[in-house]
């Protein structure tokens, strides 16, 4: 019987995956990859933590000290001015003491962890669009891949039929002979391009599974159409956009408020807490003598004024400062050489018409064909398929930095890009 149910289990299992292999293969788009990378994301899971991390802080920032109680318990001996003993008995201390910081502490120390939180939640929004875009590049990459892997093994198999058909006739002279070892040559560079491709695509397609979380082995299929973006620009309402969104500009921003709160904090350490509270003491030595009161403590800064640590935390403001004027000067710098690049990109693409690959595809089609026939020489053969696909290539990988530098000014905007206006034909 323990057989069976182990053979029930196993088939259960091979079943299961057979399933899931199967629902990963089929065809997802790349909203939905996007979608799952920010709820499965190992790296995006630390940021959210992160964040919770700095909550409680900010919850035990809101606290009191705990009391301190004392307890002194010992010996007791009374003499007289002749050092004759009179009593001897025990002696006993209680006092509780709770400390009370000095008025604008405990409020400096939970504005600081509330900035805390504001620096934590900006990284988070800060990966959470660096994932996104990532996502989506790596979908691209992963179209753009797979169609030139198609069209490299397309080609490939058209100049190897061809080759094996022209070497199996019986009759063929010395210039025929040699156009065929040029095409023979041909599908060595062939051969390389197919894996170039093809590696990239795997590459891809295992980076898409581990930001998604998810086995290495499972197959990727994206729908979508490898098509450039139309949107169009605008470089000033890019630049108030990411002044205004920019979630590195925003942490710097709040780098600079803490590192202000944290100056005076440092300044305020130097002034006195209290501790309060009751205490009660017994003598017994012969007669038995009880106290009762209150007990206050404060320390005085006599020595120390806490001079190097204001020295430091001025210096920390000023590099705060440093840093955000940096990062408002760089941020504008990289819209402005992103908007430059994505513009020269879409006029690369403007350049090239909607009908040219395909046409160049079937002149590849055409000169098999041809070749075939005797009309046209292996050079002008070869010299087709060549074209074909740097064509290929070249126009993908203008779709590749179109799409590429939007979604850099995308994050540089904090995902706010300016309202797009549909591009024209």
């Amino acid at each position: 019987m323990n057989r069976v149910n182990k053979l029930v289990c196993a088939a259960v299992y091979f079943a299961s995956v057979a399933m899931l292999s199967a629902q990963e293969a089929s065809s997802v788009s790349i909203d939905s990859l996007v979608e799952s990378a920010l709820q499965t994301n190992a790296e995006l899971k630390s940021f959210e933590a992160e964040v919770a991390a700095a909550k409680g802080q900010r919850t035990q920032a809101g606290f009191f000290k705990n009391p301190e109680v004392s307890f002194e318990m010992g010996g007791r001996e009374v003499r007289d001015s002749e050092n004759v003993l009179q009593g001897n008995g025990t002696t006993m201390t209680v006092s509780v003491m709770q400390t009370f910081q000095f008025p604008g502490k405990g409020t400096l120390r939970k504005a600081i962890a509330n900035k805390n939180i504001e620096i934590a939640e900006l990284g988070l929004e800060q990966f959470r669009l660096s994932l996104a875009g990532q996502v989506r590049v790596l979908a691209y990459e992963h179209l753009a891949a797979t169609a030139e892997a198609n069209a490299a093994e397309s080609v490939y198999k058209q100049s190897s039929d061809l080759a094996s058909q022209l070497n199996s006739q019986s009759n063929f002279g010395a210039r025929l002979l040699i156009e065929i070892r040029l095409v023979q040559a041909s599908l060595v560079e062939l051969g390389a391009a197919i894996k170039d491709a093809s590696l990239r695509r795997e590459e891809t397609r295992t980076q898409l599974n581990a930001l998604l979380g998810r086995p290495q082995n499972l197959p990727l299929r994206i729908s979508a159409s490898f098509t450039p973006p139309t949107k169009r620009l605008d470089d000033t309402r890019l630049i108030f956009a990411a002044q205004n969104n920019n979630p590195l500009l925003k942490i710097r921003q709040k780098e600079l408020e803490r590192s202000a709160r944290e100056l005076t904090a440092t300044r305020l350490d130097i002034a006195p807490d209290f501790a309060i509270g009751p205490f009660f003491s017994r003598d017994v030595a012969g007669d038995t003598e009880q106290n009762f009161g209150g007990a206050i403590s404060a320390t005085v800064p006599i020595w120390d004024w806490n001079i190097g640590n204001i020295q430091s935390a001025k210096a920390r403001s000023t590099m705060a400062e440093a840093l955000r004027v940096k990062a408002e000067r760089d941020t504008e710098a990289q819209i402005l050489s992103r908007l430059k690049a994505y513009e020269l990109t879409r006029r690369q693409l403007g350049m090239i018409p909607s009908e040219l690959l395909g046409n160049i595809q079937e002149a590849s089609t055409m000169a098999d064909t041809q070749f075939r026939n005797g009309s046209i020489g292996a050079q002008l053969y070869l010299d087709t398929q060549t074209a074909y696909l740097n064509a290929l290539r070249a126009s993908q990988n203008a779709v590749l930095d179109a799409w590429r530098t939007l979604l850099d000014l995308n994050l540089l905007t904090g995902g706010h890009l300016d309202t797009p206006k549909e591009a024209k034909p």
